[in-house]
């Protein structure tokens, strides 16, 4: 069901601490009629990662990681809900 359609994707990769917020939010406020987005936070040090999931906690976007087609979780992408 709709698998076929792929998500929008945001793609953090490069950008430092002090700019991910404004990425998000204008990312989020682009896709606010998507039911479902992607977030690329990477694995690294895990500090986009970190403040990601807290910009999304605090705006109240629940979330998850990735689940690929062979059932494994990538903890580098995660998945963001529009509802």
């Amino acid at each position: 069901m709709g698998k076929n359609k792929k998500a929008p994707l945001l793609d953090l990769h490069g950008l430092s601490i002090d700019q991910v917020y404004d990425a998000i939010d204008r990312f989020l406020r682009k896709h606010q009629n998507t039911k479902t987005v992607h977030i690329m936070t990477g694995k690294g040090k895990g500090l986009v990662k970190k403040e990601t999931e807290q910009y999304l906690k605090q705006a109240g976007y629940p979330f998850k990681p990735l689940r690929l087609e062979n059932g494994k979780i990538n903890p580098g992408v995660l998945v963001v809900f529009n509802d």
